[in-house]
């Protein structure tokens, strides 16, 4: 009996000074800085983590090897000895030596255990790292496929645009399609002038009427308004940006073609009633992207100028505001492009005259409405001509866009 704890001891003595050797620190940095030597430079941040992996596994791997060699070398010479054919003169220690090799059986279960236990418990952390690394490189091409299929998007619609519009322009003739001031498609004359003029005059009034008023609420909403007002108030906005187009245009046709046919007598419809409606209808865009921007800027600009002795009315439109800039002039790009776009709240109410109009009231046709009203019965070049109709109109919510961006970088 004391013969098999004194084996167990031994062994147990160098299972454990092995074990120490192998995971000393000074060895996992030598093998770390020689792995370092041997592995490419990190050019990035992706790279480097990369690289980090692959030292972990080899490092893993050469430890496990260690410690499996450490674990599972021959018997020492106190078991060898042990261990040794029985002689006439130990025979009679027969029982003794069965008790022994039953402890040597028991010592290589549990040895076989720790060193299952050991690898899944090295293996943990790389396994961990190698799906955070796999669920990283699926994300990274999730990412990259959504952006390039925004980008496959916008070039498709370029390419079935202009292929269609390119030809029909040179056929009716540059100057003549942009520049002409007459639209009779029966005679096959196309001048889109008066059109460009109206959609232009129609989106920079409801523009600037919008902008006013919508700005002003988000200054309200943001710094002016009790608690129990915005609950009322922000539900308010959000549902009027989900109001249907062709609802806006019945409110404008039952509303606001009366107001403006009581005070002009022309009829009511024309280029200020699509102006007033239109900037109804983009006063949630600019409200809300606004007062979101306002919100954005630290409160310590605020407190700064109150601090400094402005009022309260000065500190939000002289510091706050102008923090603020670059966020409202993106919720007035956003909306005069859905105020070039519209079409079916327009055609109500514009009075549809291919006309460049000479006051206010009269009647007005935009780009959009002119595509709308003649698309479904439109054949051939008739046809083409509205198609690149649709270029133009682009390339002009291109060309806004950019002077607004540059416009920005200026402020």
């Amino acid at each position: 009996m004391r013969l098999c704890v004194v084996m167990f001891g031994l062994r147990f003595y160098r299972i454990f000074t092995k074990g120490l050797r192998v995971f000393t620190r000074r060895g996992y940095n030598r093998t770390k800085l020689t792995q370092r030597h041997l592995m490419p430079k990190a050019k990035s941040s992706a790279r480097k983590i990369q690289v980090q992996f692959h030292l972990a596994q080899r490092n893993y791997k050469r430890i496990i090897k260690r410690m499996r060699t450490s674990l599972l070398d021959p018997l020492d010479p106190i078991e060898a000895t042990a261990q040794a054919p029985a002689t006439s003169a130990t025979q009679d220690l027969a029982p003794t030596q069965a008790f022994v090799q039953s402890c040597k059986q028991l010592l290589r279960t549990i040895r076989a255990k720790a060193l299952r236990g050991i690898a899944v418990v090295l293996e943990m952390p790389y396994k961990h790292e190698a799906r955070v690394a796999c669920l990283e490189f699926v994300m990274s091409v999730l990412f990259a496929f959504c952006a390039l299929l925004c980008v496959v998007a916008v070039l498709a619609i370029c390419f079935f645009l202009f292929g269609k519009a390119v030809p029909t322009i040179m056929e009716v003739g540059v100057w003549d399609f942009l520049l002409g001031d007459r639209w009779m498609p029966t005679s096959e004359v196309f001048g889109i002038f008066p059109m460009i003029i109206g959609s232009l005059l129609v989106s920079v009034l409801s523009v600037i009427m919008g902008a006013a008023v919508g700005v002003l609420s988000a200054v309200y909403l943001a710094y002016f308004c009790k608690q129990s007002m915005l609950r009322i108030l922000t539900p308010c906005v959000e549902l009027l940006a989900g109001i249907p187009s062709i609802v806006y245009g019945f409110f404008g046709l039952v509303v606001l073609v009366e107001f403006v046919d009581f005070f002009a007598d022309n009829g009511g419809k024309g280029l200020l009633t699509a102006s007033l409606l239109l900037a109804i209808m983009i006063l949630p865009t600019i409200i809300l992207i606004s007062k979101t921007s306002i919100e954005a800027v630290p409160k310590s600009y605020y407190e700064g100028a109150i601090a400094l002795g402005a009022s309260k009315e000065r500190a939000v439109f002289f510091v706050v505001l102008k923090a603020a800039r670059s966020g409202i002039l993106a919720s007035i790009v956003l909306g005069m492009g859905r105020a070039i776009g519209e079409a079916m709240a327009v055609i109500i109410v514009a009075g549809n005259q291919p006309l460049i109009p000479e006051s206010i009231t009269d009647g007005v046709r935009t780009l959009t409405t002119n595509i709308v009203m003649e698309l479904g019965y439109a054949e051939g070049l008739h046809r083409d001509v509205l198609i690149a109709c649709g270029v133009v109109l682009f390339a002009f919510i291109l060309l806004l866009n950019l002077c607004f961006r540059a416009v920005a970088k200026r402020l």
